[in-house]
Protein backbone atom coordinates (compact mmCIF):
# COMPACT_ATOMS: atom_id res chain seq x y z
CA UNK A 1 0.00 0.00 0.00
CA UNK A 2 1.05 3.57 -0.53
CA UNK A 3 2.42 5.48 2.45
CA UNK A 4 1.38 9.09 3.12
CA UNK A 5 4.84 10.37 2.25
CA UNK A 6 5.15 8.64 -1.14
CA UNK A 7 4.03 11.69 -3.08
CA UNK A 8 6.85 13.63 -1.47
CA UNK A 9 9.43 11.14 -2.72
CA UNK A 10 8.91 11.53 -6.44
CA UNK A 11 12.01 13.64 -7.02
CA UNK A 12 15.63 12.63 -6.58
CA UNK A 13 15.27 10.33 -3.59
CA UNK A 14 18.35 8.22 -2.75
CA UNK A 15 16.66 5.01 -3.90
CA UNK A 16 15.66 6.57 -7.21
CA UNK A 17 19.23 7.73 -7.81
CA UNK A 18 20.33 4.15 -7.14
CA UNK A 19 17.72 2.93 -9.62
CA UNK A 20 19.01 5.32 -12.30
CA UNK A 21 22.59 4.15 -11.75
CA UNK A 22 21.37 0.55 -11.90
CA UNK A 23 19.60 1.29 -15.19
CA UNK A 24 22.71 2.93 -16.63
CA UNK A 25 24.73 -0.17 -15.73
CA UNK A 26 22.15 -2.58 -17.22
CA UNK A 27 22.07 -0.76 -20.58
CA UNK A 28 25.49 0.89 -20.87
CA UNK A 29 27.46 -1.90 -19.14
CA UNK A 30 30.45 0.30 -18.15
CA UNK A 31 32.13 -2.70 -16.50
CA UNK A 32 32.69 -4.16 -19.98
CA UNK A 33 34.89 -1.19 -20.84
CA UNK A 34 36.32 -0.16 -17.45
CA UNK A 35 38.17 -3.26 -16.28
CA UNK A 36 38.43 -2.49 -12.55
CA UNK A 37 34.61 -2.39 -12.29
CA UNK A 38 34.09 -5.99 -13.39
CA UNK A 39 35.28 -7.74 -10.18
CA UNK A 40 33.07 -5.37 -8.18
CA UNK A 41 29.95 -6.91 -9.82
CA UNK A 42 28.17 -3.56 -10.21
CA UNK A 43 24.81 -5.04 -11.23
CA UNK A 44 24.63 -7.15 -8.06
CA UNK A 45 25.89 -4.27 -5.92
CA UNK A 46 23.28 -1.85 -7.29
CA UNK A 47 20.53 -4.45 -6.92
CA UNK A 48 21.28 -4.95 -3.23
CA UNK A 49 21.97 -1.26 -2.57
CA UNK A 50 18.75 -0.11 -4.23
CA UNK A 51 16.67 -2.60 -2.24
CA UNK A 52 18.33 -1.61 1.03
CA UNK A 53 17.79 2.10 0.43
CA UNK A 54 14.18 1.49 -0.60
CA UNK A 55 13.64 -0.42 2.64
CA UNK A 56 14.92 2.43 4.77
CA UNK A 57 12.88 4.93 2.75
CA UNK A 58 9.81 2.83 3.46
CA UNK A 59 8.71 3.24 -0.12
CA UNK A 60 5.27 1.71 -0.54
CA UNK A 61 3.94 -0.46 -3.33
CA UNK A 62 1.63 0.86 -6.03
CA UNK A 63 -2.03 0.32 -5.21
CA UNK A 64 -3.20 -3.10 -6.34
CA UNK A 65 0.18 -3.99 -7.82
CA UNK A 66 -0.25 -7.75 -7.42
CA UNK A 67 -3.73 -7.63 -8.96
CA UNK A 68 -2.37 -6.22 -12.20
CA UNK A 69 -2.46 -8.71 -15.14
CA UNK A 70 1.12 -8.00 -16.26
CA UNK A 71 2.43 -8.66 -12.75
CA UNK A 72 0.50 -11.90 -12.52
CA UNK A 73 1.81 -12.97 -15.93
CA UNK A 74 5.41 -12.24 -14.87
CA UNK A 75 4.94 -14.20 -11.64
CA UNK A 76 3.26 -17.07 -13.48
CA UNK A 77 6.13 -17.16 -15.96
CA UNK A 78 8.60 -17.27 -13.05
CA UNK A 79 6.56 -20.04 -11.37
CA UNK A 80 6.71 -22.13 -14.57
CA UNK A 81 10.51 -21.80 -14.52
CA UNK A 82 10.64 -22.84 -10.85
CA UNK A 83 8.43 -25.88 -11.47
CA UNK A 84 10.63 -26.91 -14.37
CA UNK A 85 13.87 -27.05 -12.35
CA UNK A 86 13.52 -30.69 -11.15
CA UNK A 87 12.76 -31.81 -14.72
CA UNK A 88 15.49 -29.79 -16.48
CA UNK A 89 18.12 -31.44 -18.66
CA UNK A 90 20.67 -29.94 -16.25
CA UNK A 91 19.08 -29.17 -12.88
CA UNK A 92 22.14 -27.30 -11.60
CA UNK A 93 22.16 -24.89 -14.54
CA UNK A 94 18.40 -24.35 -14.28
CA UNK A 95 18.53 -23.79 -10.52
CA UNK A 96 21.36 -21.26 -10.75
CA UNK A 97 19.72 -19.41 -13.62
CA UNK A 98 16.29 -19.15 -11.98
CA UNK A 99 17.56 -18.25 -8.50
CA UNK A 100 20.19 -15.75 -9.60
CA UNK A 101 19.91 -14.27 -13.10
CA UNK A 102 16.14 -14.48 -13.47
CA UNK A 103 15.46 -13.49 -9.88
CA UNK A 104 17.53 -10.33 -10.35
CA UNK A 105 15.65 -9.56 -13.58
CA UNK A 106 12.26 -10.01 -11.89
CA UNK A 107 13.38 -7.78 -9.02
CA UNK A 108 14.41 -5.13 -11.54
CA UNK A 109 10.95 -5.30 -13.13
CA UNK A 110 9.25 -4.78 -9.77
CA UNK A 111 11.60 -1.96 -8.78
CA UNK A 112 10.72 -0.22 -12.05
CA UNK A 113 7.05 -0.35 -11.12
CA UNK A 114 7.69 0.86 -7.57
CA UNK A 115 10.04 3.68 -8.52
CA UNK A 116 8.36 5.04 -11.66
CA UNK A 117 5.20 6.56 -10.21
CA UNK A 118 5.36 10.06 -11.61
CA UNK A 119 5.86 11.55 -15.02
CA UNK A 120 8.96 13.32 -13.77
CA UNK A 121 10.56 10.00 -12.88
CA UNK A 122 9.62 8.50 -16.22
CA UNK A 123 11.28 11.44 -17.97
CA UNK A 124 14.42 11.21 -15.86
CA UNK A 125 14.63 7.49 -16.61
CA UNK A 126 14.30 8.22 -20.34
CA UNK A 127 17.19 10.71 -20.09
CA UNK A 128 19.26 8.08 -18.26
CA UNK A 129 18.54 5.58 -21.03
CA UNK A 130 19.69 8.13 -23.62
CA UNK A 131 22.88 8.76 -21.64
CA UNK A 132 23.49 5.00 -21.43
CA UNK A 133 23.07 4.62 -25.19
CA UNK A 134 25.39 7.57 -25.83
CA UNK A 135 28.04 6.01 -23.59
CA UNK A 136 27.99 2.52 -25.12
CA UNK A 137 27.49 3.62 -28.74
CA UNK A 138 30.36 6.14 -28.57
CA UNK A 139 32.76 3.46 -27.36
CA UNK A 140 31.44 0.91 -29.84
CA UNK A 141 31.70 3.11 -32.90
CA UNK A 142 35.35 3.88 -32.06
CA UNK A 143 36.10 0.16 -31.80
CA UNK A 144 34.16 -0.60 -34.98
CA UNK A 145 36.16 2.03 -36.88
CA UNK A 146 39.39 0.29 -35.85
CA UNK A 147 38.24 -3.04 -37.27
CA UNK A 148 37.24 -1.97 -40.76
CA UNK A 149 36.36 -5.04 -42.77
CA UNK A 150 35.63 -7.03 -39.60
CA UNK A 151 32.70 -7.17 -37.22
CA UNK A 152 33.73 -5.65 -33.90
CA UNK A 153 32.27 -7.24 -30.77
CA UNK A 154 31.04 -4.75 -28.18
CA UNK A 155 32.27 -6.77 -25.21
CA UNK A 156 32.41 -10.24 -23.73
CA UNK A 157 28.68 -9.86 -23.04
CA UNK A 158 27.49 -8.34 -26.34
CA UNK A 159 28.55 -9.47 -29.80
CA UNK A 160 27.82 -7.25 -32.86
CA UNK A 161 24.27 -8.60 -33.18
CA UNK A 162 23.54 -8.08 -29.48
CA UNK A 163 24.79 -4.50 -29.32
CA UNK A 164 22.84 -3.63 -32.49
CA UNK A 165 19.73 -4.96 -30.80
CA UNK A 166 20.37 -2.83 -27.70
CA UNK A 167 20.72 0.27 -29.86
CA UNK A 168 17.56 -0.40 -31.90
CA UNK A 169 15.64 -1.05 -28.68
CA UNK A 170 16.45 2.31 -27.14
CA UNK A 171 16.82 4.69 -30.10
CA UNK A 172 13.04 5.42 -29.86
CA UNK A 173 13.45 6.45 -26.21
CA UNK A 174 16.26 8.79 -27.28
CA UNK A 175 13.90 10.28 -29.87
CA UNK A 176 11.32 10.82 -27.14
CA UNK A 177 13.81 12.82 -25.08
CA UNK A 178 14.80 14.76 -28.19
CA UNK A 179 11.22 15.68 -29.14
CA UNK A 180 9.50 16.01 -25.77
CA UNK A 181 11.01 19.28 -24.56
CA UNK A 182 13.50 18.15 -21.93
CA UNK A 183 15.87 21.11 -22.15
CA UNK A 184 18.68 21.66 -24.63
CA UNK A 185 21.30 19.64 -22.72
CA UNK A 186 19.13 16.55 -22.56
CA UNK A 187 18.08 17.05 -26.17
CA UNK A 188 21.71 17.24 -27.24
CA UNK A 189 22.49 14.01 -25.37
CA UNK A 190 19.50 12.30 -26.99
CA UNK A 191 20.31 13.55 -30.48
CA UNK A 192 23.93 12.38 -30.25
CA UNK A 193 22.86 9.05 -28.76
CA UNK A 194 20.32 8.35 -31.52
CA UNK A 195 22.68 9.32 -34.35
CA UNK A 196 25.76 7.52 -33.01
CA UNK A 197 23.72 4.42 -32.12
CA UNK A 198 22.22 4.34 -35.62
CA UNK A 199 25.72 4.54 -37.11
CA UNK A 200 26.85 1.83 -34.67
CA UNK A 201 24.08 -0.48 -35.86
CA UNK A 202 25.21 -0.11 -39.45
CA UNK A 203 28.88 -0.57 -38.55
CA UNK A 204 28.06 -3.71 -36.55
CA UNK A 205 27.08 -5.31 -39.89
CA UNK A 206 24.20 -7.00 -38.11
CA UNK A 207 21.49 -7.85 -40.60
CA UNK A 208 18.94 -8.17 -37.83
CA UNK A 209 20.02 -4.82 -36.42
CA UNK A 210 19.77 -3.14 -39.81
CA UNK A 211 16.28 -4.57 -40.37
CA UNK A 212 15.21 -3.50 -36.88
CA UNK A 213 16.49 0.03 -37.46
CA UNK A 214 14.61 0.18 -40.76
CA UNK A 215 11.42 -0.98 -39.02
CA UNK A 216 11.83 1.68 -36.30
CA UNK A 217 12.38 4.44 -38.89
CA UNK A 218 9.40 3.36 -41.01
CA UNK A 219 7.12 2.84 -38.00
CA UNK A 220 8.03 6.27 -36.67
CA UNK A 221 7.40 7.88 -40.06
CA UNK A 222 4.07 6.13 -40.68
CA UNK A 223 2.88 6.13 -37.08
CA UNK A 224 0.67 8.80 -35.62
CA UNK A 225 2.99 10.32 -33.03
CA UNK A 226 1.03 12.37 -30.49
CA UNK A 227 2.15 15.97 -29.91
CA UNK A 228 4.98 15.80 -32.48
CA UNK A 229 5.14 18.54 -35.10
CA UNK A 230 5.27 17.24 -38.65
CA UNK A 231 8.40 19.22 -39.48
CA UNK A 232 10.26 17.78 -36.47
CA UNK A 233 9.15 14.27 -37.39
CA UNK A 234 10.30 14.63 -41.01
CA UNK A 235 13.62 16.12 -39.89
CA UNK A 236 14.32 13.14 -37.61
CA UNK A 237 13.39 10.64 -40.33
CA UNK A 238 15.66 12.40 -42.83
CA UNK A 239 18.63 12.34 -40.44
CA UNK A 240 18.17 8.66 -39.55
CA UNK A 241 17.58 7.74 -43.18
CA UNK A 242 20.74 9.62 -44.17
CA UNK A 243 22.78 7.66 -41.61
CA UNK A 244 21.16 4.43 -42.78
CA UNK A 245 21.96 5.08 -46.45
CA UNK A 246 25.40 6.57 -45.84
CA UNK A 247 26.59 3.58 -43.82
CA UNK A 248 24.72 0.89 -45.76
CA UNK A 249 27.83 0.08 -47.80
CA UNK A 250 29.36 -1.34 -44.60
CA UNK A 251 26.70 -4.03 -44.39
CA UNK A 252 25.52 -4.32 -48.00
CA UNK A 253 27.66 -7.37 -48.72
CA UNK A 254 25.94 -9.35 -45.98
CA UNK A 255 22.62 -9.09 -47.84
CA UNK A 256 24.04 -10.46 -51.08
CA UNK A 257 23.70 -14.13 -52.10
CA UNK A 258 21.23 -14.76 -49.29
CA UNK A 259 20.22 -18.06 -50.88
CA UNK A 260 23.73 -19.32 -50.11
CA UNK A 261 23.86 -17.98 -46.57
CA UNK A 262 25.27 -20.34 -43.94
CA UNK A 263 22.11 -19.95 -41.85
CA UNK A 264 20.22 -21.82 -44.56
CA UNK A 265 22.64 -24.65 -45.28
CA UNK A 266 25.21 -25.03 -42.50
CA UNK A 267 24.44 -27.59 -39.72
CA UNK A 268 25.25 -24.84 -37.20
CA UNK A 269 23.09 -22.25 -39.01
CA UNK A 270 19.86 -20.85 -37.65
CA UNK A 271 17.49 -22.90 -39.79
CA UNK A 272 18.98 -26.20 -38.64
CA UNK A 273 19.15 -24.99 -35.03
CA UNK A 274 15.46 -24.03 -35.15
CA UNK A 275 14.58 -27.38 -36.72
CA UNK A 276 16.41 -29.20 -33.92
CA UNK A 277 14.77 -26.96 -31.32
CA UNK A 278 11.36 -28.00 -32.65
CA UNK A 279 12.34 -31.62 -32.04
CA UNK A 280 13.46 -30.77 -28.50
CA UNK A 281 10.16 -28.98 -27.83
CA UNK A 282 8.29 -32.03 -29.12
CA UNK A 283 10.10 -34.24 -26.58
CA UNK A 284 8.93 -32.18 -23.60
CA UNK A 285 6.26 -29.68 -24.62
CA UNK A 286 4.82 -29.14 -21.13
CA UNK A 287 7.82 -28.49 -18.89
CA UNK A 288 10.57 -27.72 -21.36
CA UNK A 289 14.29 -28.33 -20.97
CA UNK A 290 14.68 -25.98 -18.01
CA UNK A 291 15.33 -22.24 -17.83
CA UNK A 292 18.79 -21.35 -19.04
CA UNK A 293 19.27 -24.84 -20.51
CA UNK A 294 18.51 -24.41 -24.22
CA UNK A 295 22.19 -24.66 -25.24
CA UNK A 296 22.67 -27.75 -23.05
CA UNK A 297 19.53 -29.33 -24.46
CA UNK A 298 20.71 -28.71 -28.02
CA UNK A 299 24.12 -30.24 -27.31
CA UNK A 300 22.58 -33.33 -25.75
CA UNK A 301 20.09 -33.67 -28.61
CA UNK A 302 22.88 -33.51 -31.18
CA UNK A 303 24.86 -36.13 -29.26
CA UNK A 304 21.83 -38.45 -29.15
CA UNK A 305 21.45 -38.06 -32.91
CA UNK A 306 25.07 -38.99 -33.48
CA UNK A 307 26.17 -35.49 -34.41
CA UNK A 308 28.73 -33.12 -32.96
CA UNK A 309 27.83 -32.13 -29.41
CA UNK A 310 28.03 -28.39 -30.11
CA UNK A 311 26.25 -26.28 -27.54
CA UNK A 312 24.67 -23.29 -29.26
CA UNK A 313 22.03 -20.81 -28.25
CA UNK A 314 18.60 -20.95 -29.87
CA UNK A 315 19.26 -17.81 -31.95
CA UNK A 316 15.65 -16.80 -31.37
CA UNK A 317 13.96 -15.53 -28.22
CA UNK A 318 10.77 -17.37 -29.17
CA UNK A 319 12.53 -20.73 -29.60
CA UNK A 320 14.60 -20.05 -26.47
CA UNK A 321 11.51 -19.59 -24.31
CA UNK A 322 9.65 -22.50 -25.93
CA UNK A 323 12.58 -24.90 -25.47
CA UNK A 324 13.27 -23.89 -21.89
CA UNK A 325 9.75 -23.39 -20.45
CA UNK A 326 7.62 -25.47 -22.79
CA UNK A 327 4.44 -24.44 -24.58
CA UNK A 328 2.77 -23.12 -21.38
CA UNK A 329 5.73 -20.84 -20.71
CA UNK A 330 5.74 -19.61 -24.30
CA UNK A 331 2.01 -18.81 -24.15
CA UNK A 332 2.45 -16.81 -20.93
CA UNK A 333 5.50 -15.02 -22.34
CA UNK A 334 3.73 -14.06 -25.56
CA UNK A 335 0.61 -12.99 -23.65
CA UNK A 336 2.77 -10.73 -21.44
CA UNK A 337 4.35 -8.98 -24.41
CA UNK A 338 1.15 -8.69 -26.45
CA UNK A 339 -0.80 -7.42 -23.45
CA UNK A 340 1.89 -4.80 -22.82
CA UNK A 341 1.85 -3.50 -26.40
CA UNK A 342 -1.96 -3.38 -26.39
CA UNK A 343 -1.83 -1.21 -23.25
CA UNK A 344 0.64 1.16 -24.88
CA UNK A 345 -1.62 1.51 -27.89
CA UNK A 346 -4.59 2.28 -25.65
CA UNK A 347 -2.67 5.03 -23.88
CA UNK A 348 -1.41 6.67 -27.07
CA UNK A 349 -4.92 6.73 -28.58
CA UNK A 350 -5.71 9.50 -26.10
CA UNK A 351 -3.64 12.01 -28.03
CA UNK A 352 -4.21 14.78 -25.50
CA UNK A 353 -3.14 12.60 -22.58
CA UNK A 354 0.27 13.63 -21.16
CA UNK A 355 1.50 10.03 -21.38
CA UNK A 356 0.45 9.39 -24.99
CA UNK A 357 3.71 10.60 -26.54
CA UNK A 358 5.89 8.49 -24.25
CA UNK A 359 3.67 5.44 -24.88
CA UNK A 360 4.17 5.86 -28.65
CA UNK A 361 7.97 5.80 -28.40
CA UNK A 362 8.05 2.91 -25.91
CA UNK A 363 5.89 0.95 -28.37
CA UNK A 364 8.51 1.64 -31.05
CA UNK A 365 11.14 0.33 -28.63
CA UNK A 366 9.24 -2.95 -28.37
CA UNK A 367 9.22 -3.23 -32.16
CA UNK A 368 12.97 -2.55 -32.27
CA UNK A 369 13.57 -5.19 -29.61
CA UNK A 370 11.39 -7.85 -31.20
CA UNK A 371 12.66 -7.54 -34.76
CA UNK A 372 16.09 -8.36 -33.36
CA UNK A 373 14.73 -10.72 -30.70
CA UNK A 374 13.27 -13.06 -33.30
CA UNK A 375 16.84 -13.83 -34.41
CA UNK A 376 18.67 -13.64 -31.06
CA UNK A 377 18.30 -15.34 -27.68
CA UNK A 378 17.19 -12.46 -25.45
CA UNK A 379 14.01 -13.82 -23.91
CA UNK A 380 15.19 -12.95 -20.39
CA UNK A 381 16.93 -9.67 -21.27
CA UNK A 382 16.97 -6.96 -18.63
CA UNK A 383 16.30 -4.51 -21.47
CA UNK A 384 13.01 -6.25 -22.21
CA UNK A 385 11.98 -6.21 -18.56
CA UNK A 386 12.87 -2.53 -18.33
CA UNK A 387 10.41 -1.87 -21.17
CA UNK A 388 7.82 -4.07 -19.45
CA UNK A 389 8.32 -2.19 -16.18
CA UNK A 390 8.10 1.22 -17.86
CA UNK A 391 4.90 0.17 -19.63
CA UNK A 392 3.39 -1.07 -16.37
CA UNK A 393 4.20 2.32 -14.83
CA UNK A 394 2.68 4.18 -17.78
CA UNK A 395 -0.53 2.21 -17.44
CA UNK A 396 -0.56 2.73 -13.66
CA UNK A 397 -0.25 6.49 -14.10
CA UNK A 398 -2.89 6.36 -16.83
CA UNK A 399 -5.27 4.84 -14.29
CA UNK A 400 -4.15 7.23 -11.51
CA UNK A 401 -4.13 10.66 -13.18
CA UNK A 402 -3.70 12.49 -9.86
CA UNK A 403 -0.24 10.96 -9.52
CA UNK A 404 0.59 11.53 -13.19
CA UNK A 405 -0.07 15.22 -12.65
CA UNK A 406 2.62 15.55 -9.97
CA UNK A 407 4.94 17.02 -12.58
CA UNK A 408 4.43 18.55 -15.97
CA UNK A 409 5.88 16.98 -19.07
CA UNK A 410 9.35 18.17 -19.83
CA UNK A 411 9.90 19.29 -16.26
Amino acid sequence: METPTDKQKEGFSPSFICFLVWTFIVIGRPMDYISFLLPLRPVLVMTVLTLIVMFFERRGLPDGMFRRPEVRLVLLFYLIMLVGIPFAVHRGVAFRFVTTTMTATIIYFFVCMIQLRSMRRLHLTAVTIALSVLFSSSIYIIDAARYQGFRAAASAMNDPNDIAMVFTTFIPVCLYVLLAGHGWKNRLIAMLAACIAAAGIMMSRSRGGVLALAVVIVAFFLGSAPKIRGTAKIAVVIVLAFIFINFFSAVEGRFQDMDQDYNLSDPNGRINIWRQNLSIIGENPLLGAGAGCSAVALGLFRASEGGTQAWQTSHSSIFQIAVETGIPGLIVFLALNIYTIVHLRRVRRGRDHPLSRFAFFVELSFYGFWVGGLLLSHGYSGNLYLLLGITASIWYLHEHPAEADQSVEGG
